[in-house]
């Protein structure tokens, strides 16, 4: 699951009284795992991709009975995240874009459906690290693929995509551009929110707010909004993407 995920997972099964186990890959970035013990959350760890880690839950939960979760390729988990997307249109109905970051694609093929089924002329733009494109190139070649992916500060998209997941026909449909980033471009957009606006961004959303500079002239004059969907970033990458500015 990513950090994201898991902790609103967390939070909502401690308000309804229930228990569960999450997985995660065991190279999780060390202060979401930390996070999330914080939290309450139980975790076990298997493989270094995420598909490989949902693959090895949704084994163990049919072998002991229990329901499992994905934290994308799941129409509850979709549909709640395309209520951003409806959020977006009631706070910005003139929108002309929206750049959102995209794993296994639950929140993008949940807000692309959304705004595209009432505002079809606004464009949605998946923003993947060119390290870890699978969704991307998956669309490009019109099947899910099977590929490997490359360390990158956007750990909360890295990963594979399950076979048969329904987040991409979605994505075929409803997503009208793809932009791939650059470690480096990631990077930048992390300093920029850090040196700009004072706050601190993780990875996913270095992600899409990197896209959008990297395409910002193709933008010029429209309205546009970028999903920046989280906070989960080391003390020890923040320093490392300072000192690399100061150089």
């Amino acid at each position: 699951m990513g950090a994201m995920f898991s902790s609103r997972w967390t939070l909502a099964m401690k308000t309804v009284g229930l228990t569960g186990t999450i997985y995660l890959p065991e190279n999780v970035s060390k202060t979401k795992e930390l996070a999330l013990v914080r939290e309450g959350a139980v975790l076990r760890h298997h493989g270094t991709d995420v598909e490989k880690t949902e693959t090895k839950a949704r084994q163990m939960a049919l072998e002991e009975g229990i329901d499992f979760i994905s934290p994308y390729n799941d129409m509850d988990v979709m549909t709640g995240h395309g209520t951003i997307g409806k959020e977006i249109l009631e706070d910005l109905p003139d929108v002309d874009a929206v750049f959102v970051p995209v794993g296994g694609g639950g929140l993008i093929a949940g807000m692309a459906a959304y705004i595209k089924a009432l505002k079809p002329t606004a464009k949605v733009v998946g923003c993947q690290p060119a390290h870890s494109a699978v969704m991307a190139k998956s669309v490009e070649a019109g099947r899910i693929l099977d590929l490997p992916s490359l360390d990158t500060l956007s750990d909360g998209t890295a990963g594979g995509v399950e076979e048969g997941s329904i987040t991409f026909p979605i994505c075929q449909q409803c997503v009208d551009d793809w932009v791939l980033v650059e470690e480096d471009v990631i990077s930048d957009a992390i300093y920029f929110m850090m040196a700009e606006h004072h706050k601190i961004v993780e990875g996913a959303a270095g992600v899409a707010i990197g896209a959008f500079l990297k395409t910002a002239q193709k933008y010029h004059g429209k309205s546009v909004a970028i999903i920046s969907c989280g906070a989960n970033i080391s003390m020890e990458k923040i320093k490392k993407i300072i000192e690399l500015r100061q150089q």
